[in-house]
């Protein structure tokens, strides 16, 4: 916790869609996802590959020094084991280990934040500039990858998705 402000720590093991997914959520809640912790600032996301124990402390010591962090987790089962240990010594950790049904897109994404913040369809479709029907098209996409047979199922999933993530 950096500020008052718990920084999210995740290490994705499950390929590259729940990578883009991750990052998707992040980016949903406000963060901004940078591949150099140069970038690094309030509100910043280092995503970095995590692929022996050197990268692994590396990792630890980046978050020791406040940064929020998404890992790419490829390194032997070992190193994965005490790097996620580590990292939960320091905060919350979300550990993905399975490849999720599907991912949303990054316009989903978008769409059900503005639709869980209380905007009416015709509204999120006027903010992202799409018309009525690619809205619809894009929240049909988002249900059925989210598994859920209506609009505020969709929504109750979403939030529960993003809700492991903590705002900047």
């Amino acid at each position: 916790m950096v500020g008052g402000v718990s920084l999210p720590f995740v290490v994705v093991e499950s390929g590259p869609a729940a990578l883009a997914d991750a990052r998707g959520e992040l980016v949903s809640r406000g963060w901004a996802v940078h591949p150099s912790r140069l970038d690094g600032g309030p509100g910043t996301v280092w995503a970095t590959t995590v692929a022996d124990s050197v990268a692994a402390a590396e990792v630890v010591l980046a978050a020791v020094a406040g940064f929020a962090l998404l890992v790419e987790a490829t390194a032997p089962r070992d190193v994965l084991d005490a790097l996620c240990d580590d990292l939960r010594r320091l905060g919350i950790l979300d550990h993905r280990v399975e490849e999720p049904a599907a991912p949303l897109s990054h316009d989903e994404h978008a769409l059900l934040r503005l639709l869980s913040e209380g905007a009416t369809l015709g509204a999120a479709a006027t903010t992202l500039h799409l018309s009525r029907r690619s809205a619809d098209r894009r929240l049909a996409a988002a249900r059925a990858a989210l598994g859920a047979e209506s609009t505020s199922a969709a929504l109750a999933a979403y939030r529960r998705r993003i809700e492991r993530l903590p705002a900047p």
